[in-house]
């Protein structure tokens, strides 16, 4: 609850507020003319704001592109957008230790992240993309009741989901760790943790729950540390590393399914790819220079 609540609600009304007036058409109307300059058509501006909130309804939300070229670069996209797990990691991390200035940079860097992708992509491919012509709703006025209850909805869909996966994996973790099993995956994971990104072997089980569900990645940091105190087992250089990785590296398995879903396997798999190397190339950049 106190790690992640405080960040979440916060993200679930701004989107049912966004939703609820009308205004994420009129965005995707205004930022075609600036998305069509980095390869993307002004629809796809939905899915990405919808990847603030989660990154699997944004993948949905893909469908409403009509041409294959602006949905296939938009699902490769959408990935490397901060959904609302991912920015618990942010704003618990950096926000709490590095500070507000590393926490908008990193948000920043992510955006412009996505944006390089999407022009390389767009020059992959030799087909335009067209111009955009749309219904516009009029303006509306939010409803208090009909907002909370979206945000009731999706916060114990997430409370349903994460707490049993939150005691559950405590449970595996101990019991991976009376095994000795922790310590295989931790090896296995080594060659990223201790040799790219030089943090310690430990966080490697923190790494590999995070392919499951994004927020476990620091809900299980604690327990993989032996600390409440974060800033005592890792330097503010390997937290920025860390939450950098985090924000960048292969999708959680739920995002996976639905691109499998949307874009088949070809696409699934090259999303894994193109954001592991990106994450691996990123965080191990700045682990480097610092």
């Amino acid at each position: 609850i106190g790690i992640v609540l405080p960040y979440l609600v916060p993200l679930l009304v701004i989107m049912s507020l966004l939703e609820d007036t009308g205004l994420l058409p009129r965005i995707a109307f205004m930022m075609d003319g600036i998305l069509h300059r980095f390869g993307l058509h002004g629809k796809s501006v939905i899915p990405i704001l919808l990847g603030y909130g989660c990154n699997v309804p944004a993948i949905m939300a893909a469908r409403n592109l009509e041409y294959e070229r602006d949905r296939i670069i938009t699902l490769l996209i959408v990935p490397f957008i901060s959904c609302s797990a991912r920015s618990v990691i942010v704003f618990a991390l950096a926000g709490r230790y590095l500070g507000p200035l590393y926490t908008t940079l990193i948000y920043l860097g992510n955006v412009g992240i996505a944006f390089s992708l999407s022009l390389i992509l767009s020059r992959i491919s030799a087909d335009l993309s067209p111009g955009i012509i749309m219904d516009v709703p009029p303006l509306r006025r939010p409803y208090f009741s009909v907002v909370m209850k979206k945000v009731w909805a999706n916060l114990v869909d997430f409370l349903v989901f994460a707490w049993p996966v939150i005691a559950v994996s405590s449970i595996i973790l101990a019991f991976l760790s009376y095994a000795g099993i922790d310590n295989v995956i931790n090896s296995l994971f080594s060659p990223i943790t201790e040799g790219i990104l030089r943090l310690p072997q430990e966080l490697g089980i923190t790494l590999f729950y995070g392919i499951f569900r994004k927020e476990l990645t620091l809900v299980m940091l604690n327990s993989a540390l032996n600390t409440h105190d974060i800033a005592s087992a890792l330097t503010p250089d390997q937290i920025l590393v860390l939450v950098v990785f985090s924000v960048l590296y292969i999708p959680c398995i739920a995002t996976i399914t639905a691109l499998w879903k949307e874009g088949g396997w070809k696409v699934a798999c090259s999303s894994m790819l193109l954001n592991t190397t990106v994450a691996i190339a990123v965080a191990g950049g700045i682990a480097y220079l610092i």
